[in-house]
């Protein structure tokens, strides 16, 4: 009876709840060792090689390994990670490297004239920096392989195989948005949840167009440690403390200069993506 109901369902939202499994499958494990190394011995970062072994399993799985033998070829088609040419990573980095990037300026500009809304979490202060920064690049690792298999993989793929491209990228990067209204970010604000979604547009249709969120994973990687990184940085200059009501450096020249930058980076992450998808449609 379980069975039928569920495929009864429509593929949509079969896709989205497998999707949020295997979310938290992949992160809930993750999540609960680095908290309880900071709890018990922030001092040793403990967690990390725990963290990775757990993602390594997790990855192997997802993609069709181990028991039961009946579902492999169904997580490895949801997975989506089949291995891709050399000149597919190259423009794929291209354009994922030059998004990121104006992205970046785009929110350097948008803070000198607005307030973001980001926080600095408590674990900056109460972490020594060797252990932040083995917890950072792990937890940065475990948000690009675990959020891209779970929502440019097995989310995206069973809605894009049935309603097409533009539905599947639409509905994940929206869920994908939202998703990120429940993490402890109560200063969360319309503009970084707009940045949130052009992240989650992006990834989408660069894992339709090659086929592949190994990419992805790369790019979200790294963009989450640079993100992170940047906002530990910050918070150890004395400046970042200002109240709310601090006042802002206000459209001075940099600001435009960086919003000038933000707009030329994007426009080359752009064409970067079409000649990706371009390569993508020749001939291996």
């Amino acid at each position: 009876m379980i069975r039928r109901t569920w495929a009864r369902l429509p593929v949509v939202v079969r896709a989205i709840l497998i999707g949020i499994l295997v979310g938290q499958a992949g992160t809930a494990p993750v999540t609960g060792v680095v908290v309880a190394n900071i709890n018990l011995a922030p001092g040793i970062p403990w967690s990390v090689p725990l963290a990775c072994a757990w993602l390594w399993l997790f990855w192997r799985y997802a993609g069709g390994h181990w028991w039961p033998a009946s579902t492999a070829a169904t997580r490895r088609m949801h997975l989506r990670a089949p291995r891709i040419p050399a000149v597919l990573w190259g423009w794929s980095l291209l354009a994922g490297g030059l998004t990121m990037a104006g992205i970046f300026a785009a929110k350097f500009a948008l803070a000198r004239v607005t307030r973001l809304g980001y926080a600095f979490p408590d674990l900056f202060a109460q972490v020594p920096p060797l252990t932040m920064t083995a917890m950072l690049l792990a937890l940065s690792a475990m948000a690009g392989i675990v959020e891209e298999a779970a929502w440019r993989g097995y989310m995206q793929s069973p809605i894009e195989r049935r309603h097409g491209p533009v539905v599947a990228i639409a509905v994940v990067s929206l869920l994908f948005g939202l998703a990120h209204l429940t993490d402890l970010q109560p200063s969360m604000t319309a503009l970084r949840m707009i940045f949130i979604l052009i992240a989650g547009v992006f990834y989408g249709v660069m894992a339709h167009i090659i086929g592949s969120i190994a990419p992805g994973i790369v790019l979200h990687a790294t963009g989450d440690a640079i993100g992170i990184g940047i906002l530990w940085w910050q918070s150890l200059r004395p400046a970042a403390m200002q109240p709310p009501e601090a006042v802002l450096p206000g459209a001075d020249a940099r600001s435009w200069l960086l919003g000038m930058l933000a707009l030329l980076l994007i426009a080359g992450g752009l064409w970067a993506l079409r000649a990706t998808a371009v390569a993508a449609r020749k001939p291996c």
